[in-house]
């Protein structure tokens, strides 16, 4: 099932979609409601649904304005509005899609289909190494980064973490250096997790091999390397922890 909230300050308006996810899109669990930007701020902390039906007009402000809020990388988001004016930037939020009202059941269910897509993808690349020998192989492989200033042919295993900067990412080098992409850290994530690297912050992503030590401090903190520190949000520090459990069975 896929886990969902529908954010729209017209109650017909939610009933509506309500209604045609439930008779058209079996495979959606809808969670929780909310009207406004703060109280879907408030929701989406609260349920941490999969899924957001985001509408942009709201009667405290825009939709926009809760992405700003809570960030839009741990969700998959389908914009559904009356306006078409909004939809370029929209997209540039990394929306899956953008629906016009009324909603057509048809493009309802071409949308909910990609998300189903993109869990099916995530699920099948997102397998950690089991162990610290196989991390090591796989880290052997290369990657390409493209900036400003041209292309860089990096090793995997030099990578030790990224981090966010608005929608741009930095990805910092064993040798110090680091590189600006004019990508969002959800686009590095799911490049580099097949490769051990892991999600431990909404803002950080680092590579489990370069994992010096962890402290349980301010919720959690993981040492790397570099000696740089890195925060552990208290939503991924479970499956952190689990992961670097597995690199244990050596």
């Amino acid at each position: 099932m896929i886990r969902a909230i529908i954010i729209d300050d017209e109650s017909r308006a939610r009933s509506a979609l309500k209604q045609e996810i439930t008779l058209n899109c079996p495979e959606v669990m809808i969670v929780g409601e909310a009207d406004s930007v703060q109280s879907s701020v408030e929701l989406i902390k609260k349920v941490v649904p999969e899924l957001i039906f985001l509408d942009i007009q709201l009667s405290d402000g825009l939709g926009f304005h809760i992405l700003e809020k809570v960030g839009n990388e741990d969700y998959q988001i389908i914009f559904t509005t009356a306006y078409s004016e909004y939809a370029i930037k929209a997209f540039k939020t990394n929306a899956l899609d953008y629906l016009l009202k009324p909603i057509d059941s048809e493009e309802l269910i071409a949308a909910v289909a990609k998300v189903s897509q993109k869990k099916t993808e995530e699920a099948s690349i997102g397998q950690v190494p089991q162990n610290v020998a196989d991390l090591n192989i796989v880290q052997q492989k290369k990657i390409i980064l493209h900036t400003s200033d041209g292309l860089f042919v990096i090793q995997i295993a030099d990578i030790i973490r990224c981090n966010s900067y608005g929608n741009y990412s930095f990805v910092y080098l064993k040798d110090g250096n680091k590189i600006l992409l004019a990508k969002i850290l959800k686009e590095i994530e799911e490049s580099l997790k097949p490769f051990g690297f892991e999600r431990v912050h909404h803002s950080h992503l680092i590579n489990l091999n370069h994992v010096k030590s962890f402290r349980h401090k301010d919720g959690g903190l993981v040492v790397m390397s570099d000696l740089s520190e890195v925060p552990v949000s208290l939503r991924k520090k479970g499956a952190f922890l689990d992961q670097l459990e597995k690199l244990n069975n050596v």
